[in-house]
């Protein structure tokens, strides 16, 4: 005997299975989209500055930019904390943000050394990528002022595994031999500062070829940068940004200089519509470059 259920049964029945799959399926996804992360001073290294903050937006795939920043303070100051303001600007924007610190700069501290703190910072982050729900390479590097510097000299000379996707630089200094554009500093940050990341001597006569090596101008392997630079800055020239995009322009790397007209070396004093415009210009830049 054949039995077959009603029209009314299977109705019901057929209902419920489509209850139970969609609170399944809205279970599951729930569950693939990772929550928003904030995770404080994690160690990248046994040094007391050796540690980064880490910023993750909510629903996060490997599709998602991640930016990387890197304060300055004229490599012998600052703080991962001066850079909160840039951190939260990118996570509203939805992006990943990594805020690392590195050793400053002494006597015993150089570029070398900060070069070997950004690598060891990066090989955490990559490592981490699955556990934090991000990708592992195709980063955005971050810098304002010496951080600017420290980003393009890394991105351009020190990135063996080719992890940088693309360099955004605020007020960095790019070609530290260059006396004309350096002539428009204060002369105690040249003398003063130039040395401590080089690690020799400022000389008005030849100088070591540490300021060569520790030059982004002189990298090995361009990647495409927005160089951003204010017009007042007696800080740092805005002949320095000019120099390097000139210089990315001849090595046919992409690049985009943004002058900030009556800007000082952050920025300041710098009307609003400018101010809205370079923040456009780098979402812009990080949404074609950091997917």
């Amino acid at each position: 005997m054949i039995i077959s259920a009603s029209p009314i049964n299977f109705h019901k029945n057929y209902t419920w299975v489509s209850i139970l799959i969609l609170l399944l399926l809205v279970s599951f996804r729930y569950q693939q989209q990772p929550a928003a992360l904030e995770l404080k001073d994690v160690s990248y290294g046994e040094d007391s500055l050796q540690k980064l903050d880490v910023s993750l937006v909510e629903g996060r795939s490997e599709r998602t930019p991640v930016v990387i920043l890197i304060h300055g303070g004229g490599w012998m100051a600052g703080d991962k904390k001066d850079a909160s303001g840039y951190r939260d600007f990118f996570v509203s924007h939805g992006y990943n943000v990594i805020n690392i610190n590195y050793r400053l700069a002494t006597s015993e501290v150089h570029y070398l050394e900060i070069m070997k703190d950004v690598a060891a910072a990066l090989q955490l982050v990559t490592s981490k990528a699955g556990e934090w729900h991000i990708r592992n390479r195709n980063y955005i590097f971050w810098g304002g002022s010496a951080g600017g510097h420290i980003a393009m000299l890394y991105a351009y000379s020190y990135d063996k595994n080719n992890l940088i996707a693309s360099v955004i630089s605020l007020g960095g200094p790019s070609k530290l031999d260059d006396r004309p554009s350096l002539s428009h500093s204060k002369k105690e940050d040249v003398t003063g500062l130039l040395p401590l990341i080089t690690g020799k001597p400022w000389s008005e006569d030849v100088l070591d070829t540490a300021y060569q090596l520790a030059s982004p101008y002189y990298g090995h392997h361009f990647k495409p940068s927005l160089v951003i630079h204010g017009e007042v800055d007696t800080i740092v020239s805005w002949l320095q940004a000019k120099l390097m995009t000139d210089k990315l322009t001849e090595s046919g790397t992409a690049n985009q200089f943004f002058l900030i007209k009556n800007g000082w070396h952050g920025g300041e004093g710098a009307s609003k519509e400018v101010s809205d415009s370079l923040q456009q210009t780098m979402v812009k830049w990080v949404e074609k470059y950091g997917k």
